[in-house]
């Protein structure tokens, strides 16, 4: 039925298409449609993450494929990220967004299409609700404690990659850009550093947190062991 939409979008508005369209030009029938899907906004998620799932099963280990767990709304059996460990605590973010352009580029005037649609169901709300929540985990999972998981999240919130991923968008639906992958990588290396940065400032942030708390920790051994000599003195 994926395949039977995009082909519906080839030749008419998507907000016209209807549950009615597509089955029968998949030759199925209504029941099958919902057994699969909630709506037609959750067959065009589906088709996404179908094909970047597609992309990214070709381009990367699989040791480095991320899937998100079970749940509402989720495709637990298609990867939707890169989790790419560089060193100890450094993670190289700057591969997914070459994926993510290469599948929308295959697909250029389909998604620009559904990228153009908005509402709470369309496709580019369901970006930032996929990976805005994503991107935090990963980056907190690279750090050792809560204070630093703390840090990073916070961090995350004011993101280069959130931008960076409107501005994909944009692209997409820019007729003047010839190829979406060759304007996306020089972003590639602003992400990766932006990425590792978050990772160090809130390591900084939880020594710090640490420091503090053990020289707190001495001066109150300090100042009890005074008192207690202080009261010594003055037994008779």
């Amino acid at each position: 039925m994926g395949n039977s939409f995009i082909e519906l979008a080839e030749h008419q508005p998507i907000e016209k298409i209807s549950v009615s369209d597509i089955v029968a030009a998949s030759g199925k029938n209504r029941k099958t449609f919902y057994y699969h899907f909630e709506s037609k906004e959750h067959l065009i998620r589906w088709v996404f993450r179908r094909d970047l799932a597609d992309v990214l099963k070709a381009n990367v280990a699989d040791d480095d494929l991320l899937f998100e767990p079970e749940g509402d709304d989720s495709f637990p059996s298609l990867p939707y990220y890169v989790h790419k460990k560089v060193g100890v605590r450094s993670l190289d973010g700057s591969v997914f967004f070459d994926m993510l352009a290469e599948c929308f580029q295959y697909r250029r005037s389909y998604y620009a299409k559904t990228l153009r649609m908005s509402g709470p169901d369309s496709l580019q709300a369901y970006l930032y609700r996929l990976y805005v929540p994503a991107w935090r985990r990963i980056s907190a999972s690279s750090c050792r404690t809560a204070i630093c998981r703390r840090e990073t999240s916070d961090s995350c919130r004011n993101s280069i990659r959130g931008p960076i991923l409107s501005y994909l968008q944009h692209k997409v639906c820019d007729p003047t850009c010839a190829d979406i992958t060759a304007d996306v990588k020089p972003f590639q290396n602003i992400v990766h550093s932006s990425l590792e940065s978050e990772i160090k400032k809130a390591t900084a942030a939880t020594r710090a947190v640490i420091g503090a708390l053990l020289d707190r920790s001495q001066e109150a051994r300090s100042g009890l062991s005074m008192h207690g000599r202080l009261h010594m003195r003055c037994i008779p």
